[in-house]
């Protein structure tokens, strides 16, 4: 399990990293690091709207234990595999966050921007121009600050 601590930890030290890697020329490291950042912070929102609260399920029985608690007093059992939570899609994650619609109406030019991203982008080898990182930072801190 990692815990809701860890989430909000890990988020704000993987965002304060790809500023630190921004400040230092370091483009494409520094947008990897922030839609890492993004991914964990969609990942808390989903703990926060699914009554996750002992943190982010890490293996099937965490999440089939959660999962047996829900639906419990729910007349519509909810469904999810871990395979559609724990992964790196963040428009999946946004999804199962709830805060698709709220992401999507509010801050649509963010979202566009954010969703370009990749944990793929590791293996590449790009060049990425200073504009480009500190509009890709601006919407990641937007993106956070509305799911967080």
């Amino acid at each position: 399990m990692i815990t809701i601590q860890t989430l909000q930890y890990l988020i704000k030290n993987k965002l304060k990293d790809a500023e630190i890697l921004y400040q230092n020329n370091r483009y494409a490291a520094s947008i990897y690091l922030a839609g890492y950042a993004v991914e964990i912070a969609l990942k808390y929102k989903i703990c926060k709207s699914l009554q996750f609260n002992a943190g982010f399920p890490e293996n099937k029985q965490e999440l089939h234990n959660y999962l047996l608690q829900l639906n419990r007093n729910n007349p519509q059992p909810l469904s999810i595999e871990l395979k559609q939570i724990r992964n790196h899609d963040l428009p999946a994650l946004l999804f199962y966050s709830g805060a698709e619609p709220r992401v999507k109406n509010n801050l649509h030019t963010e979202w566009a921007t954010v969703n370009t991203w990749e944990p793929q982008e590791r293996y590449k080898k790009i060049r990425i121009i200073k504009a480009r990182n500190e509009l890709f930072l601006k919407a990641v801190k937007k993106i956070i600050k509305e799911v967080s």
